[in-house]
């Protein structure tokens, strides 16, 4: 492996240095002083380069040599064409670049003169200089001379062609001036040393000192640009005979703003006014431009929006569908509109409706499109709140309906049975026997009217607000004992087997709750199970889980379809819709019970498989009594 003689590289850097910050030193002086200046200090570089180059070659490695001349004054060279070219005008880089070839031919005439001299007379050295010098090869510099003057005119056009496709402007100077340096040593070498035994070493080592100087001046020249060369020179426009040569890349611009100043300033004066967003693409139908109204609609900073990234704004859901619409109407010259929405930083989603047109050209090809996006979020907020209101009054009919249905049949049923009854009452021969009868159904039936009742006033108290929570001391294995005994002689009658499973003891399951609230929970669900259960057997009870009680009631009854399971928990809604009639009951028993649950701060969900069986659950806070 090669040795790198690092105090040398470094000496080399320090030289690439103060060469660069003489010329950029130079150039800034440039509005003070003029160009004059720097055109005679790069004058200089030619001879100095010349002299450095046929003379001295320093070792970096091994096998890589330098020469200050080739690869650090020359190179400075080629990139104060390309300064001049990027930040004044085509006629000054012109100028620069004849003046820099004459002064290499000037150069050429006054070597081959000196050398007639040295080899025509003796001479006196007094400081024993060496003449090799001036037995330079003319053809030698000759060369170098029409290299550079190819070096130039490729430096402008590889600038302009990157600057086509790339914005950073480090990367368009290092692109261009890695290329242009790298040509002008593989044709060099090619031209001055292609007799050298050693010329394969001194390509590489040409091609390495002057990508390594591309590198290094590219990182200074573009620092110098960004930030002290902000603003630019005010110089004069493009006239007749620049249409003979190329422009620079600033004055491309120049031309165009003046030639469109007072229209683009009319035409942006109006995109800051107008109360829609305005967005322009290019022919394949990239972004070029918003407006600020864009950006104050879609939530997207103007410099985010170029090209695609607007699309990044988009509501994921939208997408994909309206970027193939999109591009499916530009690639067809067509007409846009659509709606879509996008969604802000911060959560909020905006719906506007989007409209773009094809620009065309005095060929009659298109060239862009021109849109706008209109904020509709209020009108689609209204639209789609006027569908929910209008879902709702329809299931609100729907209910209505099934619920004066279900009420004139559950209320009918026990009214028949107490006047039928109360009728029967009259006959004069019954027995003792069959009047209790009688009146034990009519008191049943009264009792289940009466329950009716209970459960509208409840669902109707609920809904306007009017149900209060009042919290006291509950004893939970004394609430469920209760129960158990109060709904024993129903699951006997039915031949169900009906237990209860308390998780805590006696002293653990004494909470501070509504006490009404969850017997009405507790009560409404057993109630369910056994009206929903004709064989097998119901259990409930309840554990502990962290800070909450969970509570169950599980039985084998008809069980709930899989689709049901979210809607029985509404108003007036039973499981058994396709047989309404079957069972009886309003339908508000559990919408009660979720009801309560909620307000008690719990959650009540269940577990069910058609024609096996359910288990409800639901969870109150755990408060024990300390």
């Amino acid at each position: 492996m090669d040795t790198i003689y690092i105090n040398q590289l470094l000496i080399f850097l320090l030289q690439g240095f103060i060469v660069a910050f003489l010329i950029l030193l130079l150039f800034r002086l440039r509005t003070k002083i003029g160009l004059g200046l720097l055109f005679t200090t790069l004058g200089l570089f030619q001879f100095l380069q010349v002299f450095l180059a046929s003379t001295l070659y320093f070792k970096i490695t091994d096998t890589i040599v330098f020469s200050p001349g080739s690869s650090i004054l020359f190179s400075a060279s080629l990139f104060v064409i390309l300064l001049i070219y990027i930040k004044e005008d085509a006629i000054t880089t012109r100028k620069l670049i004849h003046a820099l070839v004459i002064t290499n031919i000037v150069l050429c005439f006054l070597l081959f003169a000196f050398r007639l001299n040295v080899d025509g007379t003796n001479i006196y050295n007094p400081f024993s200089i060496s003449t090799e010098f001036f037995h330079t090869n003319i053809l030698v510099l000759l060369i170098g001379t029409f290299i550079l003057f190819l070096d130039s005119l490729l430096i402008i056009f590889l600038f302009e062609y990157t600057s086509k496709y790339i914005s950073n402007l480090f990367l368009r100077i290092l692109i261009t001036m890695s290329v242009v340096l790298s040509f002008d040593a593989i044709f060099f070498s090619l031209g001055s040393f292609w007799y050298f035994e050693d010329f394969q070493a001194f390509l590489i080592s040409g091609l390495f000192s002057k990508i390594f100087m591309s590198v290094f001046f590219s990182m200074l020249f573009s620092f110098y640009l960004k930030n002290f060369e902000k603003k630019g020179v005010h110089t004069s426009y493009a006239n007749f005979k620049d249409v003979f040569h190329s422009l620079t890349y600033k004055q491309k611009f120049e031309v165009a703003d003046k030639a469109m100043k007072l229209s683009k300033n009319r035409y942006h004066v109006l995109t800051n006014l107008v109360p829609v967003g305005i967005f322009m693409t290019d022919a394949q139908g990239k972004t070029t431009f918003v407006n600020p109204k864009w950006s104050s609609i879609t939530g997207v900073p103007q410099e985010n929006v170029i090209n695609e990234g607007w699309l990044n704004a988009v509501h994921p859901l939208d997408r994909q569908k309206l970027q193939e619409e999109w591009y499916i109407a530009t690639g067809k010259k067509k007409i846009s509109n659509t709606e879509y929405r996008f969604l802000k930083p911060d959560g909020s989603v905006t719906w506007v409706l989007g409209q773009a047109i094809p620009e065309y050209n005095e060929k009659n090809e298109v060239i862009g499109y021109v849109g706008t996006i209109t904020d509709i979020t209020t009108i689609k907020l209204y639209e789609l709140e006027l569908n929910r209101l209008k879902d709702k009054a329809e299931e609100s009919d729907r209910l209505k309906s099934a619920f004066l249905t279900n009420m004139s049949h559950e209320i009918r049923t026990p009214m028949n049975g107490i006047l039928g009854l109360a009728e029967l009452l009259n006959e004069p021969k019954l027995t003792g026997n069959e009047q209790q009868l009688y009146l034990e159904l009519i008191k049943e039936s009264g009792s289940r009217m009466l329950d009716i009742i209970n459960d509208i006033i409840d669902i109707s108290r609920i809904a306007t607000d009017q149900v209060k929570v009042s919290t006291q001391k509950v004893a939970i294995n004394e609430q469920i004992e209760q129960l158990f005994t109060l709904f024993k002689p129903q699951a006997e009658n039915k031949n169900i087997d009906i237990s209860i499973s308390n998780g805590l003891t006696e002293k653990e399951a004494i909470i501070t709750t509504d006490k009404s609230k969850f017997n009405a929970i507790l009560a409404n669900l057993v109630k369910n199970a056994i009206k929903y259960t004709d064989q097998g057997k119901i259990e409930f009870g309840y554990k502990k889980v962290l800070q909450t009680l969970e509570f169950y009631v599980k039985d084998t009854g008809i069980g709930i379809e899989k689709d049901r399971q979210e809607a029985i928990f509404d108003r007036f809604v039973q499981a058994d819709l396709e047989n309404r009639h079957a069972i009886e009951g309003a339908g508000i028993g559990l919408s009660i019970a979720k009801a309560y649950v909620e307000m008690l701060n719990g959650r009540i969900w269940l577990e069910s498989v058609k024609g096996k069986g359910s288990i409800f659950y639901f969870t109150i806070p755990y408060h024990p009594i300390i």
